[in-house]
């Protein structure tokens, strides 16, 4: 395999009311980069569904290219909120995907930072990163999907997990639950319903201010926090293990 290797990564989720954060990280030959023109990358935001998903089956498909994704369901990052905030939980989520794939083998290391500051949230991740070389070369900038080919491709790789992950939840509950972002009106529609049992809906964010204020503006009175116990979360109450 080609040693000189280029990195990136992105995150999908980071504002939705529903549904994980996803981050992907994707490491190819730096000779190989063309290739990626090639298919049509792009930032994952300017790109149809279609489009985006048929160039995550391509690049899934390389031989000589490595690729992680690291989903953080809502029931996640909830507990974790508890803790912490979500620029160190990215911090971390970046970190484990950028392992994954062996930053030994990487030269170059784009990172679409999810940090005012750029430089402190490259620093910040790299630090966490165990095999992570000092030789590398790091750049982390902010709208790094649409700068870079695999930065965006590695937002495709996020984006289509996310996407496919928001039709598996829509099924399950029997809902067009659209994006997931606040904003979306299929999503503002959705909401009352996914507050109107005892407890909010498993893959709702409870920490995002939506469903606080959906859960009082209902006569709910403070929304509680999230069981101790769940099958969805393994035991896991934070990201300091990572």
């Amino acid at each position: 395999m080609n040693r000189i290797m280029i990195g990136g990564v992105d995150e999908a989720g980071r504002g939705p009311v529903i549904g994980p954060l996803v981050v992907a990280s994707l490491a190819i030959p730096e000779s190989e980069i063309e290739i990626l023109s090639e298919f049509g990358v792009n930032d994952s935001k300017v790109l149809s569904a279609t489009k985006r998903l048929e160039i995550r089956n391509k690049i899934l498909t390389q031989k000589n290219w490595k690729y992680s994704i690291v989903e953080f369901s809502a029931e996640q990052i909830d507990r974790a909120m508890e803790y912490e905030n979500l620029n160190s939980i990215e911090v971390k989520l970046f970190a484990k995907s950028i392992q994954e794939i062996g930053a030994h083998n990487i030269t170059k290391l784009i990172l679409d930072a999810c940090d005012v500051n750029e430089e402190r949230f490259g620093r910040n991740v790299t630090n966490k990163v165990e095999s992570f070389s000092k030789n590398t070369t790091l750049i982390s900038e902010h709208k790094a999907d649409a700068k870079h080919l695999i930065v965006g491709a590695a937002s495709i790789l996020a984006k289509v997990h996310r996407d496919l992950e928001i039709e598996r939840i829509s099924k399950e509950c029997g809902l067009e639950i659209g994006s997931g972002y606040p904003s979306d009106p299929k999503t503002k529609k959705v909401i009352p319903v996914l507050i109107s049992e005892d407890l909010p809906y498993i893959h709702l964010r409870w920490s995002w201010a939506t469903v606080k204020r959906a859960w009082v503006e209902a006569g709910k009175g403070k929304l509680p926090l999230r069981p101790r116990k769940s099958e969805n979360v393994e035991g896991q109450t934070s990201l300091d293990s990572w």
